[in-house]
């Protein structure tokens, strides 16, 4: 089964989510080249509570990718049952809101074009929706609400329309209502970056309201710029409840802008906002490739206070690649990348990687690589949670076996492209466990306390990876009935490779490994014929783990045996072949 890049949104979710949480749910929906016009986010006559992003293209890693995301999983809250034997309550009395919207020039938004959202600021629920009109009634509950509309202004003959979106955060109906929502107190939004080479690729007002119950109400709107159609958002006092964010993404060649301005507690009166890349948290990034040119491509986003935002910018490129890229610096505001390779830029069969969140306190020059050899199985995920548990005498074990060097950088897990093999759990009076997809193990083993074996073997044959075409790593471990992570032996390796992920040839070549928890007696050999013969390899502690010296040879791959043992007795035996090339 193929890993294809419409699954990848879902994973890298589920990846950022905090230990033990919901997973935020999530559906990819990428757009492709910069349209002529610019296209709305929860634009004119939007329905839904996420609105939509139009137009849609269909290549992966090229535009705007608009995540339907359930912003409220990571906060939700059980409805307690309604017990089988009472009847059910009547429905409460509803009163009569009138909807009136006015635009910029202040006419009656009457277009049908222009649209409506009301959200129960108890529970975050969206309970009316649809398209403005000249008697636009909705029929409410008594309760406390938060009502927004998309209003379009015509522009004079010959400009281009605004578009507006005008918030009430909080309505109380008691009774009948009439609800007002007018445009022109609204405020144009305009971002200026103070670098001529750089074009504006994506621009995106993302309002959120906390509920009484803790979930949130999300108020969203944007598209490629705020250029091509004015966009302007109304002002709104301060509230406890309220954050606002400004997100813009900007290119030019080497270079890629992620910019998120937040106000705390209100929609600010000022919307004029400029920003300087002095002022920026400069992140210089290389994206290797594994020994042979291949596509990659990237999605970033940023993560909010409900999580990841449902609007991230995708790009995609010749591998091996470098460029910087900057962020504002905001300890509040979270940063995912997401990046993929393939054999061509259609990604119809793809490796993925993600790592942990990160956050940019101050301006600042930082460097990053991605995709760094050598390729090993990751025992913990992005946040440091493991990812083989033990809850009773259920064992479940979920091991992404190619995980670039970076600590808690991992991939996408199985079934993968091209990769045959097994993950399997042994113990006495034991019938194996085995998943021949690598995808998730669930093991239901003998109560009591016994020892494991934990083997994951895999050969891998595909076009953009010459690297990793053979591992096989045993975890050994003591476990009994009970709930907790298992003690497995992580690996991490720091090579510091060229692009190509090649070390110099015919030449001694220092790298260091470490183990994760730290151990205190490791073994290494390498090997330079495919694993025909193997060589010691001397080991010197140094920090937490031990470095290295290789004899590489004048060509070909080295391949890389390593074993550990903890305290408890624990071990980890890997084996790599082709971990690196020389040339």
């Amino acid at each position: 089964m193929s890993r294809t890049w419409g699954r990848l949104g879902l994973l890298t979710a589920a990846l950022l989510v905090a230990p033990g949480a919901t997973m935020v749910s999530a559906a990819d929906r990428p757009a492709g080249h910069r349209p002529t016009g610019s296209s709305l986010v929860g634009g004119a006559g939007a329905g839904s509570a996420h609105g939509h992003l139009l137009p849609a293209g269909t290549r992966p890693f090229a535009g705007i990718r608009r995540s339907q995301a359930n912003l409220n999983a990571r906060h939700a809250v059980a409805d307690p049952p309604a017990p089988a034997d009472l009847e059910t309550e009547p429905s409460p009395q509803a009163w009569a809101v009138s909807l009136a919207a006015v635009d910029r020039a202040g006419r009656p938004a009457v277009d049908g074009r222009s649209g409506y959202a009301v959200y129960d600021l108890q529970t975050a629920r969206q309970v009316a929706f649809g398209q403005l009109g000249p008697d636009t009634v909705v029929e409410l509950p008594a309760g406390r609400y938060a009502v927004r509309a998309t209003i379009l202004t015509p522009g004079p003959t010959g400009d281009a329309e605004s578009s507006t979106m005008a918030l009430r955060p909080e309505i109380t109906v008691a009774g009948p209502v009439d609800v007002v929502l007018d445009a022109r107190p609204a405020r144009r939004v305009t971002v200026r970056l103070t670098d001529a080479d750089a074009t504006s690729v994506s621009a995106s007002v993302t309002v959120l309201q906390q509920a009484s119950n803790g979930r949130f109400v999300r108020h969203e709107f944007g598209g490629v710029n705020f250029d091509d159609t004015p966009f302007y958002v109304t002002p709104t006092p301060q509230r406890a409840d309220t954050t606002s964010y400004v997100y813009t993404v900007w290119q030019s060649a080497a270079k890629l802008y992620n910019l998120v301005q937040r106000t705390a507690g209100r929609v600010p009166d000022r919307l004029d906002l400029r920003v300087r890349p002095a002022d920026l948290a400069a992140v210089r990034t290389r994206y290797t490739a594994q020994a042979t040119g291949a596509c990659g491509g990237t999605y970033i986003g940023p993560i909010f206070r409900n999580g990841p935002a449902t609007v991230s910018f995708g790009t995609n490129f010749a591998l091996p690649a470098r460029r910087t890229e900057y962020y504002l610096p905001d300890p509040e505001v979270g940063w995912y990348t997401q990046f993929a390779q393939a054999a061509d830029c259609g990604f119809a069969e793809l490796d993925g990687q993600t790592g942990a969140p990160r956050t940019y306190h101050r301006a600042g020059v930082s460097e990053e690589v991605w995709n760094a050899a050598p390729l090993t199985p990751a025992v913990s995920g992005p946040s440091g949670e493991p990812l083989a548990t033990r809850d009773g005498d259920q064992v479940t074990a979920w091991l992404p076996l190619y995980s670039d060097t970076q600590r808690r950088r991992v991939d996408f897990g199985g079934p993968y492209v091209g990769v045959t093999g097994s993950l399997a759990l042994t113990a006495a009076d034991m019938t194996p466990c085995v998943s021949a997809t690598f995808e998730p193990l669930s093991c239901l083993v003998p109560p009591g306390t016994r020892d494991f074996r934990l083997t994951a073997t895999a050969r891998r044959d595909v076009r953009w990876s010459a690297l990793s075409t053979r591992t096989e790593t045993t975890w050994t471990f003591r476990s009994g009935t009970g709930t907790g992570r298992l003690p497995l032996i992580g690996t991490r390796y720091d090579l510091r490779l060229d692009d190509f992920n090649r070390a110099p040839a015919g030449r001694p070549f220092g790298f260091t490994v470490a183990t994760d928890p730290p151990v205190p007696t490791a073994r290494l050999s390498a090997s330079t014929d495919g694993g025909v013969t193997w060589r010691a390899v001397p080991l010197t502690p140094t920090g937490d783990g031990w470095r290295a010296l290789v004899a590489n040879p004048a060509k070909g791959g080295v391949s890389l045996r390593f074993t550990a043992t903890d305290s408890s007795g624990s071990t980890v035996t890997q084996q790599v072949d082709d971990a690196y090339l020389v040339g």
